[in-house]
């Protein structure tokens, strides 16, 4: 079954990554990945999250279905699914279960995955959506959602897997309330959130020591039009941001937001990164002709990773302890790391 599904991919196309950078230097190679057909052809795979010992992916699309994948069996199977999801908005994983956001096409949907299943939970009352979600600790989770009381966006925890939710507290009015938003927290005090202005194409930048009762802008350069991906281990944090002439930078702080270094060019447009940690991490993109790209980053050195079957651009990334995981509209792949 797997080398049918091999060569429905190659009938499809065979892309291999030809990598660039904004500096004059070509970056290093690094092994070749192989994608792997999805189980439906019909669905886009479009969200990715990982516990410590797997990763479950769901698309997008009116079919809806997802895919998971164990790192004990290094293998993907289906995933079934309590309802058809049109859109998911946000995920994020513990070690030992995920929480995914979305909606249908009639509602809202919160979802927990745990032990090899999906639940559903219910949404916290005070949000119409959830834009973003981080889970730091052990069924300890942030939320981001929309509460159309305030017309504001509005910072929620759960120490028990969504179970329950703190009273919300709100982000800066100056964020867009329709805009991306991205949120990494070290701990249920300490949160990074980026996210698109109200008023003007640059984005912004909030570091919260206080569980969001208090707000403390990070100024970026007004050239940055997004800061996306963010991961925090304590004051070290990573991210890619996009600036306004188009180039993608993966770009890391030490002090938690107040002052950004980059740490190197990408291919082209970023699509996603994520990250075992500070050090090491995976980004997908796409180039301008629509080609889809993957790289690694280890200790600061950015690594070009050539794909065999791969026919369209990958649309989310997420990681194991030693593994990371892509997925896209026709193929996923497994890509190992360095420790």
């Amino acid at each position: 079954m797997r080398s049918i599904r091999v060569l429905i991919a190659v009938s499809i196309a065979s892309v291999l990554l030809a990598g660039c950078s904004a500096t004059t230097q070509s970056l290093p190679s690094g092994p070749t990945i192989t994608g792997t057909p999805t189980l439906s052809i019909n669905d886009a795979l479009t969200s990715a999250s990982c516990t410590a010992t797997s990763c479950i992916a769901v698309s997008t699309s009116q079919y809806g279905s997802g895919e998971q994948y164990t790192e004990s069996s290094k293998t993907w199977s289906a995933l079934r699914l309590p309802a058809t999801p049109l859109q998911i908005t946000a995920s994020s994983c513990w070690t030992t279960g995920c929480l995914l956001t979305g909606n249908t096409a009639t509602s809202q949907f919160l979802w927990k995955y745990s032990f090899g299943s999906l639940s559903t939970l219910q949404m916290p009352t005070m949000f119409q959506t959830i834009r973003s979600i981080d889970c730091f600790a052990d069924s300890t989770c942030a939320a981001i959602g929309f509460d159309p009381s305030t017309s504001l966006l509005e910072l929620s925890l759960s120490q028990d897997g969504a179970a329950t939710w703190s009273t919300p507290v709100a982000l800066p009015s100056t964020f867009s309330a329709g805009g991306q938003i991205s949120m990494a927290c070290d701990d249920v005090n300490n949160c990074l959130v980026s996210g698109a202005s109200r008023s003007s194409s640059s984005a912004l930048l909030y570091a919260t020591h206080t569980g969001g009762t208090k707000w403390l802008q990070r100024p970026l350069n007004t050239s940055w039009t997004s800061l996306r991906s963010l991961s925090c281990n304590v004051l070290t944090c990573i991210g890619t941001m996009t600036d306004s002439s188009g180039n993608s930078f993966i770009v890391r702080t030490k002090t938690f937001g107040r002052i950004w270094k980059k740490v190197s060019s990408s291919n082209s447009g970023v699509t996603a990164m994520a990250c075992t940690n500070s050090n090491t991490c995976v980004v997908i993109g796409a180039t301008k002709k629509n080609e889809p790209w993957l790289e690694t980053l280890h200790k600061d050195v950015l690594v070009v990773n050539k794909l065999n079957y791969v026919a369209t651009p990958f649309n989310d990334v997420a990681c194991l302890p030693t593994t990371c995981v892509v997925v896209g509209n026709t193929s996923v792949a497994t890509v190992p790391l360095n420790s």
